[in-house]
């Protein structure tokens, strides 16, 4: 595919869950506080019902927000309905535009068990994040990343 000829729909790209728990340890992102970007995102979403309403913010880190959805399924929903112009909801809260990380709850749970079984661990590694990027220069970048690799 020629990044010249990017089709419009096209916003997002998908991350193992491995290399999502890696960037969030290497950045220590847990130990964190993002109790007031939280607060401000519960309060947007219930102000004003919009796309991002059935999410939680569990982490706002640089140019990435890490959303976490009920199910595997309630993310594919918000990919297959999702448009850049949803982008002004982050631009509001934040000041600029954000790649928005999807992730189920299942998946946040394994991710973030100390102790997990080997079959666990096995399927865990296979799993995929979805990533919302957060405008058509990072979608060009990343496709022409995953091309050169």
């Amino acid at each position: 595919m020629n990044a010249g000829s990017l089709n419009d729909k096209i916003h997002l790209c998908y991350i193992d869950i491995e290399d999502l728990r890696q960037w969030i340890k290497e950045n220590h992102l847990l130990d964190k506080d993002f109790t007031q970007k939280k607060a401000k995102w519960t309060q947007a979403i219930n102000q004003q019902p919009n796309f991002f309403s059935d999410t939680e913010l569990l982490l706002a880190y640089q140019d990435a927000l890490l959303l976490k959805v009920l199910t595997e399924s309630q993310a594919n929903f918000l990919v297959k309905t999702y448009q850049l112009e949803y982008q002004n909801i982050c631009e509001k809260l934040f000041q600029e535009p954000k790649n928005v990380f999807l992730i189920g709850a299942r998946q946040w749970k394994i991710m973030n068990d100390d102790i997990l079984f080997e079959e666990e661990k096995k399927h865990q590694n296979a799993e995929k994040v979805v990533v919302l990027l957060k405008d058509k220069e990072s979608i060009v970048e990343k496709l022409t990343a995953l091309f050169l690799s």
